[in-house]
């Protein structure tokens, strides 16, 4: 029984070493693998590279549409008021039933006293109007003028209000965009981590296949064979909880990207790790040149200074150039039936007992607040390129740490490789030592997609997509 486990083995090895011979070591997949392979799929779905699902994001997602409307609201709201400026022209009309029978008394001589007929009327004369329908219309047009630098101030407030959603939505867009890139590489992370144990998967069932052989032959006990089920059946649910997370972090990349969650694509590899950056300092300047938060934050202070002085400027009396008429219906021709003017109108409030001076005082407490909310963005602007640069420079580091890993595991299965090659090494040990090379590239993924992470969160401190 020995010699034909020995028999075994030795048939194991050699096919081993046949497909070495033909380049088909064991080693893990590419990290460009599709997210379908994950369940077995064949890799025939499109390729979504990085900047396609950037792009689709920031064309389809619900965030970012949701951010253009408030702009186009707020657009819409600064030229409704832009036509306050004009004339406002107010039309009113009144149809209605009489439940009174009003009067009117002529005294006498109300039209002049003549020599010829004395007095007209010669008498004190009623007339009344009986209940019926009657109607009046009544046009007003009225051009303001001394409100006219009142209006201007309260436009450019809105004017800076609008700048300041457009800030918004730049800023939306920015987190958008970062997550987008967060969210593709945690699928190129969960692929790469599901890659390393199906590379594994092989040794386990090798073992398995071995116990059970062995067990056979009473040369184990039977502790051995229940430790190798129970690592088969570990290493097969960690395959299915990674299949598992690689569906989720696809599902999450298809909802920022507005499309349905159930498209199927498959990842590009990403890149190495780039070089080309800046010092802390530059890169703080860039932020506070470029960051939306920040630019919406000086804005605020111009604003609330704006809507102070409009508030100030309610002091002015309200003077407009205005048109009037108004015609009757229906009433005896008792009152007049036509009647028009031109003039100038005056609204004025002489004693407000204080209000608008607190109006305006608080106007002015608002701009205070907007000018600490300035020095309180721009530390939190400056403390967020901080820790951003040092997780960046962290995950170099790890990265490193990984690189190097990958590359003694690359090594040590060449030199069992070789062994293997002159009887030297166990088939287990070829086994081992190809699953500690799929684990060192995975782990070396998942750091590359740690910096990558990392990168496009200091981007996003620093304002730039």
């Amino acid at each position: 029984m020995k010699r034909r486990t020995r028999t075994t083995c030795l048939a194991f090895i050699l096919g081993t070493l046949a497909l070495l011979a033909r380049g088909q070591t064991l080693v893990p997949i590419s990290p460009a693998s599709t997210v379908e392979q994950a369940a077995g799929q064949p890799s025939t779905f499109p390729e979504l590279t990085l900047e396609q699902a950037v792009d689709q994001a920031v064309a389809n997602n619900s965030s970012l549409k949701t951010a253009s409307l408030d702009t186009l609201r707020a657009a819409d709201d600064l030229a409704a008021n832009k036509t306050r400026r004009f004339a406002n022209t107010q039309v009113t009309a009144l149809g209605a039933e009489l439940v009174t029978k009003p009067s009117v008394t002529y005294p006498a001589g109300a039209l002049g006293v003549y020599s010829a007929t004395g007095p007209i009327p010669a008498t004190n004369q009623s007339v009344e109007i009986p209940r019926k329908p009657v109607g009046t219309v009544n046009v007003l047009v009225a051009q303001p003028l001394s409100t006219q630098y009142e209006l201007h101030l309260q436009l450019k407030a809105l004017a800076l209000g609008l700048e300041g959603t457009r800030q918004d939505q730049a800023k939306t867009r920015l987190e958008v965009v970062d997550q987008v890139r967060r969210a593709y590489y945690s699928v190129v992370e969960a692929q790469s981590t599901l890659d390393s144990l199906q590379a594994s998967l092989p040794y386990y069932e090798e073992s398995h296949r071995l116990a059970l052989t062995n067990r056979g032959t009473e040369t184990i006990l039977e502790s051995d064979l229940l430790n190798a089920d129970a690592q088969l059946l570990k290493i097969q649910n960690a395959i299915s909880d990674a299949s598992d997370r690689v569906a989720s972090a696809s599902e999450q990349l298809n909802d920022l990207m507005g499309r349905d969650v159930h498209t199927q694509f498959r990842v590009a590899a990403i890149g190495d790790a780039d070089s080309g950056l800046d010092t802390a300092e530059g890169m703080e300047a860039r932020a506070l040149q470029n960051r939306p938060d920040m630019k919406k934050a000086k804005i605020q202070v111009q604003q609330a200074n704006y809507d102070a002085r409009a508030k100030k400027a309610e002091y002015i009396p309200d003077v407009s150039l205005a048109f009037s008429y108004c015609t009757t219906a229906n009433f005896e021709n008792v009152f007049p039936s036509n009647v028009g003017t031109v003039g100038m109108s005056l609204r004025w409030e002489p004693w407000d007992w204080g209000r608008r001076h607190q109006e305006y005082e608080e106007k002015r407490a608002k701009e205070d607040q907007a000018r600490v909310g300035v020095g309180a963005t721009e530390r939190a602007v400056l403390l967020e390129v901080r820790n951003a640069y040092r997780q960046l420079e962290n995950t170099r580091r790890q990265l490193t740490l990984s690189d190097a890993s990958e590359r003694a595991a690359r090594q040590r299965l060449k030199e069992v490789q070789e062994q293997v090659r002159h009887e030297a090494a166990l088939s287990r040990d070829l086994y081992q030592a190809q699953s500690d090379l799929a684990s060192a590239d995975s782990q070396q993924q998942q750091a590359l997609a740690a910096f990558w992470k990392a990168r496009a969160d200091l981007k996003k401190a620093i304002g730039e997509e």
